[in-house]
């Protein structure tokens, strides 16, 4: 027994020590902040919805974020380099694929639906990172476009793309208004958001890393959770908790009223549209 112990513990220790040599080149505190964001989300996919969590890739190589770079001409922010050396976004097989106009459910980030407007949110792979950050980014008509990549897109057949900053570190949704005028909302105060690209400070946090922070948070505390629509279920950004939802029970029976305004995908002026959910059981 004290010899197995003895191996294990050095074994783990040699783990250690390569883990650390693959990420010497980042501010430590980063890394662990890094490493705790995507072990929360781990962790709730694994006891929740591990379909999700297995389409989750394997973390990206430091090659492989420098071929994006080069091709696209960017330098990602120090914290989104971590994000994909952990796990390079989702990876979706021919049996998560949807060929109806709903897409594939399987988003990380999840989504909405109602009336005919389904969204489900995943997060890019490099590969399509590339891709699509060549087809759409480089025709939108805004300044300093080429500091500009897509990083996360809804898998239906709304199109909703989420668009990285290279050079400050926000993120940005589209809205109703982008195909026709590239307008585009910010998802994280700017005041939020640290230097980006110092090797050698370990306050870094770009909107990327705040956004899927803020998620996990949500995840686990239950304000959004899986909804079920027949046997397809997905992540739903429908608020379950207060403020955004009250709940009362009336004649034995519960009923659960959740607003939420669709901002992101349906500004058009001074125009906001917001959505009902409710839920009803016996109390």
């Amino acid at each position: 027994m004290h010899v197995y112990l003895h191996t294990h513990t050095l074994f783990l220790q040699a783990t250690y020590k390569l883990w650390r040599e693959a990420f010497h080149m980042y501010p430590w505190p980063l890394v662990k902040r890094v490493k705790s964001c995507w072990d929360r989300l781990t962790s709730w996919l694994t006891a929740n919805f591990p379909e999700v969590k297995a389409t989750l890739g394997k973390g990206a190589s430091e090659g492989e974020i420098q071929k994006l770079e080069r091709i696209l001409k960017v330098k990602l922010p120090l914290p989104t380099r971590l994000l994909y050396r952990f796990h390079d976004g989702q990876h979706f097989s021919d049996k998560n694929l949807s060929g109806g106009m709903a897409g594939c459910p399987l988003g990380l980030i999840g989504g909405y639906c109602f009336y005919n407007h389904s969204v489900n949110v995943y997060l890019l792979s490099l590969h399509e990172v590339i891709s699509k950050t060549q087809e759409i980014v480089r025709h939108l008509n805004l300044p300093d476009t080429s500091e500009y990549i897509v990083v996360a897109a809804s898998s239906s057949y709304v199109g909703k793309f989420f668009f990285l900053n290279c050079s400050d570190g926000q993120l940005y949704v589209g809205t109703q208004n982008f195909p026709t005028d590239a307008e585009m909302m910010p998802c994280v105060p700017q005041a939020l958001i640290s230097p980006v690209h110092d090797f050698n400070s370990d306050q870094q946090q770009d909107a990327m890393l705040l956004w899927l922070e803020e998620h996990g948070r949500r995840l686990h505390n239950g304000m959004i959770k899986i909804l079920g629509k027949g046997n397809i279920k997905s992540i739903s950004q429908f608020p379950e908790e207060s403020p955004l939802c009250s709940t009362a029970v009336t004649s034995g029976v519960k009923v659960s009223n959740c607003i939420w305004a669709c901002t992101c995908s349906f500004i058009s002026g001074l125009l906001f549209l917001f959505s009902f959910f409710l839920l009803f059981s016996l109390g």
